[in-house]
């Protein structure tokens, strides 16, 4: 089966949104067995809409539509196809009582623009809609499956995974099921990386290799394919094996997206343990990265950002004496900031962060130099020196990325 995927919306073709549906419909067919070969972002027209659904059909086993199925005049994905499929639409019953229900618990008006939303194929399936309000739809006509979505990532996501998923599951000819790891690495690059493992990518067949880097981290996709999770478990696990032996000093977790801000909040959940943060240079960047995790309130106790002399000194307490004679940008400094953080903060531990982001010079240090504190209640602190290429929003991110892995591979 070849699957399709287009996205309906004229805020996507002027910029206005990304489409983040594509990618993740994308991975769920990859897991599925499906091919798919092309994506297509279509603004809200029918004319277009109907064009290109043609195109898709003559290529294609499965077009998905993302968006266009909710309340306002624009939203006519459903209407435009069943035009052109002549297939008639009928109300959800179901769904269809729900929108009235939610505008009645509010004591709200509801257009009729709203009840278009419950619209679903006569000959075809409702897609329930968890956390929304659009039904989703689908229908076989002519050989070809329409699906049809909804646009908010929120609301398609469990559609496709507990409505479409099992669905497609369920009528594929070939069970066979695909399995995809995905394995993490910083402090290599993507060249270097994947020359080191030329060798094991040269002989891939079951699993697949396939390198990719984002946000400083270069991350391995493996996928598996077998008769069931057993036997792609195996076949992933053998292949991780392989993989680590050869360049395991580099790898810090596995998953999708996970980056070393992931691991950081996983290893103080799993520890029981808080953490505070002292920031110069990285001005907040680490705080935020880390408040971005739900339940982040139970392992962090806050950051101060202490970008200026007087910060460090009046805000945080570094001792005047030492930025006179040593500097922000130093050992002392650093020292100092995370064990005044961690004690203020009564944190079990603290990372300060001070050094040049860029582009000149500070106090005769180069950029790139970052001098990184790491502080622990009823220890002696550890100071390690950085350097580090990049621009300046490459520096910030890269010594926090460093700086925590370099805290879990201490503490682990």
């Amino acid at each position: 089966m070849k699957a399709e995927i287009i996205a309906v919306g004229t805020e996507m073709l002027m910029g206005q949104i990304v489409n983040t549906n594509a990618p993740f419909i994308a991975r769920q067919l990859n897991e599925l067995g499906i091919e798919h070969y092309y994506e297509t972002v279509v603004g809200d027209n029918p004319e277009r809409l109907v064009e290109l659904s043609q195109i898709a059909e003559s290529r294609s086993d499965m077009i998905i539509y993302s968006g266009g199925i909710g309340p306002t005049q624009d939203d006519l994905t459903k209407q435009v196809i069943a035009e052109y499929l002549n297939e008639e639409l009928i109300y959800d019953q179901e769904c269809l009582e729900q929108i009235k229900q939610y505008y009645q618990d509010r004591h709200q008006s509801m257009s009729s623009n709203n009840l278009q939303m419950a619209l679903t194929f006569k000959n075809g399936q409702s897609l329930k809609n968890e956390t929304g309000q659009a039904c989703g739809s689908l229908i076989h006509k002519n050989g070809c499956l329409y699906v049809f979505l909804p646009g908010f990532p929120d609301e398609l996501e469990p559609m496709f995974i507990n409505e479409v998923k099992p669905y497609l599951f369920e009528h594929l000819s070939n069970k066979q099921v695909l399995a995809s790891r995905f394995l993490n690495f910083f402090g290599i690059g993507e060249a270097a990386l994947t020359s080191r493992l030329e060798d094991l990518i040269a002989k891939q067949s079951n699993p697949t290799i396939a390198p990719y880097a984002s946000k400083s981290v270069v991350t391995l996709r493996l996928t598996a394919q077998g008769e069931n999770h057993a036997v792609t478990d195996k076949l992933l696990d053998q292949t991780q094996e392989e993989i680590l032996a050869l360049v395991g000093d580099y790898y810090y977790g596995s998953g999708y997206n996970y980056l070393p801000m992931d691991a950081l909040f996983d290893y103080l959940n799993q520890e029981g343990k808080t953490i505070a943060f002292a920031e110069s240079l990285t001005g907040g960047l680490a705080a935020h990265l880390l408040v971005n995790h739900e339940g982040s309130s139970k392992i962090f106790k806050g950051s101060t950002v202490s970008y200026s002399e007087y910060a460090k000194a009046h805000v945080i307490g570094v001792s005047q004496a030492t930025l006179d004679q040593e500097g922000m940008v130093s050992e002392a400094c650093a020292r100092q900031m995370a064990e005044l953080t961690c004690s203020n903060y009564g944190a079990d531990y603290a990372i300060s962060f001070t050094g040049v982001a860029g582009p000149d010079k500070m106090e005769g240090q180069e950029v790139g130099t970052v001098y990184c504190g790491f502080a622990s209640r009823g220890q002696s602190t550890q100071v390690k020196r950085y350097q580090i290429n990049g621009n300046r929003s490459a520096i910030r991110l890269k010594v926090i990325y460093q700086a925590v892995l370099d805290f879990i591979q201490e503490k682990a």
